[in-house]
């Protein structure tokens, strides 16, 4: 990577994490939007620094839509019914599945891929991630499914018990 790819990336790299802990710490929902679409504009960054030009754009427009509905003043904040004890085993199995994450990084290898999927370079980045980082993509993949079906559960639990 030349230097102004490296400065992009790490630019870029900076935005995406300084938006994460903004919208973690900020008090109001529209400063969490607004620092939830700084975090997509890094994380696009660097997919485009990647030469990966349409998930650049699928991210920043997913990121997008994500802070325009947390922005919004009839947005209802789901309250969540489970025991501490289960938060406490949820958060020991995020701990253990980042502790995989970043062994897969850490053992991992910096892949030389030419990028030969077109303008965009979506297919390279597919091949770079199923040959590199096959168990950190199906990591984030079932990460993504678990918050899918626990949030679907609690959600209609809530609203059978409303009726």
């Amino acid at each position: 990577m030349d230097s102004p790819h490296a400065i992009g990336f790490y630019v870029s790299s900076a935005l995406s994490v300084g938006g994460g802990i903004a919208v973690a710490f900020l008090g109001t929902r529209t400063r969490r939007a607004l620092a939830l679409l700084v975090a997509g504009v890094g994380v696009a960054g660097v997919d485009a620094s990647l030469s990966a030009g349409f998930a650049a754009a699928v991210v920043l427009v997913s990121f997008a839509a994500c802070a325009a509905l947390l922005a919004r003043p009839d947005l209802r904040a789901v309250e969540w019914a489970t025991a501490s004890g289960w938060r406490q085993a949820g958060s020991l199995s995020a701990a253990l599945l980042f502790v995989a994450l970043a062994y897969a990084a850490y053992r991992g290898a910096f892949a030389h891929v030419t990028f030969n999927g077109g303008e965009l370079g979506t297919a390279a980045v597919g091949r770079l991630l199923f040959a590199h980082d096959t168990l950190a993509t199906e990591a984030v993949g079932a990460l993504v499914l678990v918050c899918l079906v626990t949030v679907t559960i609690a959600w209609r639990m809530r609203e059978r018990g409303q009726r």
